[in-house]
C-alpha cells in the first residue's frame, strides 16, 4: 500500500511539474514586453487639442435636436446611385441598438466588464446594418421604416447626379 501511495504521489507530482509554457501564454508574455518597450521608447501621443473628441461632441448634440429634418436615400446596387426615400426626423437608429442594457451582472464578479451606455443613453452595438428611420412627408405625417438597404441621411439633399432620376421628386 505505501508503494502504492508513492507511485501516485510521484505521479502526481510529475505531471504537476509540467512547466512548459503554452505558446499563447508566451506570445502574450513577449507581446506585453514589446508593448512596454514601445511605451518607454515612444510614449503616447501629445493630444492637447483633443479635436476629434470635441467634433464627436458636437456631433452627438446635432443628433439629439428632434426637430432637424433630413433627406433619406438607399443605395441602388444596380447602377451605384442612390435613391431618394423623401425626408426624415433625425438621422435614423442601427436595428441593433438596444433601449435598455442588454446584459445583467450575475453575482459580484469583479473581473467582468459589462457594457456602457452612450451618451444618448442607448446602447449600441458595432454589427447589423439595419436601420430604424421616421419618414416625415410633406404635411409632417411620420411613419416609422425598418431598411436593411444601405442608407444615407443628410441635412442637404444630394447633387442630381448621384441620384437615379426616376426617384427625384417635382420640387427635387
Amino acid at each position: 500500500m505505501k508503494k502504492l501511495l508513492m507511485g501516485i504521489f510521484a505521479l502526481v507530482a510529475f505531471v504537476g511539474c509540467d512547466t512548459q509554457e503554452s505558446s499563447t501564454s508566451i506570445e502574450r508574455r513577449k507581446q506585453e514586453e514589446l508593448s512596454k518597450q514601445a511605451m518607454l521608447a515612444v510614449d503616447l501621443p501629445n493630444i492637447r487639442n483633443f479635436y476629434e473628441k470635441k467634433t464627436l461632441k458636437k456631433i452627438l448634440e446635432m443628433r439629439d435636436n428632434p426637430k432637424i429634418i433630413n433627406h433619406l436615400y438607399t443605395k441602388n446596387d444596380m447602377s451605384g446611385k442612390w435613391v431618394y426615400e423623401g425626408k426624415c426626423i433625425g438621422f435614423g437608429i442601427p436595428y441593433s441598438t438596444q433601449y435598455t442594457n442588454p446584459e445583467m451582472r450575475v453575482h459580484n464578479q469583479t473581473s467582468a466588464t459589462l457594457p456602457q451606455a452612450d451618451p444618448n443613453g442607448l446602447y449600441s452595438t458595432p454589427n447589423g446594418t439595419a436601420t430604424w428611420v421616421i419618414k416625415v412627408d410633406d404635411h409632417g405625417l411620420q411613419t416609422v421604416e425598418y431598411i436593411e438597404s444601405e442608407i444615407r441621411v443628410t441635412q442637404n439633399k444630394l447633387n442630381k447626379r448621384l441620384v437615379e432620376s426616376w426617384s427625384l421628386t417635382e420640387n427635387y
